[in-house]
């Protein structure tokens, strides 16, 4: 069965490449909501994004990803701009945040589908201003939950994580896999 990758995220498929794991790259484009409830918000995404794939094919596995960082009662999704991801990265440091990752999976022609969520706590460390202007002189920030990739530029702002690491950067692979094996994907060609 064919797999197919509902996301425009760079990291996605490199993690599924990296695992060998045979797909192919449905660029879709949906609306990402904002809810009170970070882990449903993340989930409701995640299954648009499988949805809007499954509509464009005919046979195969769609999966579709969502992630966002929570702090407190907040809820960041990508900044919009750079004054945006400075908002993010000056409330974020020298605290404790949640980044959660969730996974939809849709079988075609069956429109049978699953989904997962995975949590990671991160401790992000305070900046220094230079490290703030080193920072923003790259345009990492701007396709990020939270304004950081913790594979990227702002490893070095992590003090520590609980959790699975592929969940902070955006697909956590043992809830692809969860998924594969409750839809009876065979990832064989």
């Amino acid at each position: 069965m064919t797999v197919y990758l509902a996301s425009g995220s760079p990291r996605r498929a490199t993690m599924l490449s990296q695992w060998d794991v045979p797909f192919e790259l449905l660029g879709i484009n949906v609306t990402e909501i904002q809810t009170d409830d970070p882990e449903q918000c993340a989930l409701t995404n995640a299954r648009a994004k499988a949805r809007a794939g499954s509509a464009r094919i005919d046979e195969g596995f769609v999966v579709g990803a969502d992630t966002i960082v929570a702090c407190d009662e907040r809820i960041f999704g990508k900044p919009c701009d750079e004054a945006g991801a400075r908002e993010m990265l000056d409330y974020l440091e020298n605290r404790e945040h949640r980044v959660i990752t969730a996974i939809a999976g849709v079988v075609m022609p069956s429109g049978i589908s699953a989904s997962r969520v995975s949590v990671a706590t991160v401790w992000m460390r305070a900046l220094s201003e230079p490290e703030r202007a080193a920072y923003f002189k790259n345009l990492e920030y701007s396709d990020k939950a939270g304004a950081y990739a913790v594979q990227g530029l702002a490893a070095s702002f992590i003090e520590r994580i609980e959790g699975p690491m592929d969940t902070v950067i955006g697909f956590t692979m043992k809830d692809f896999y969860a998924l594969c094996e409750e839809l009876h994907v065979d990832l064989r060609r």
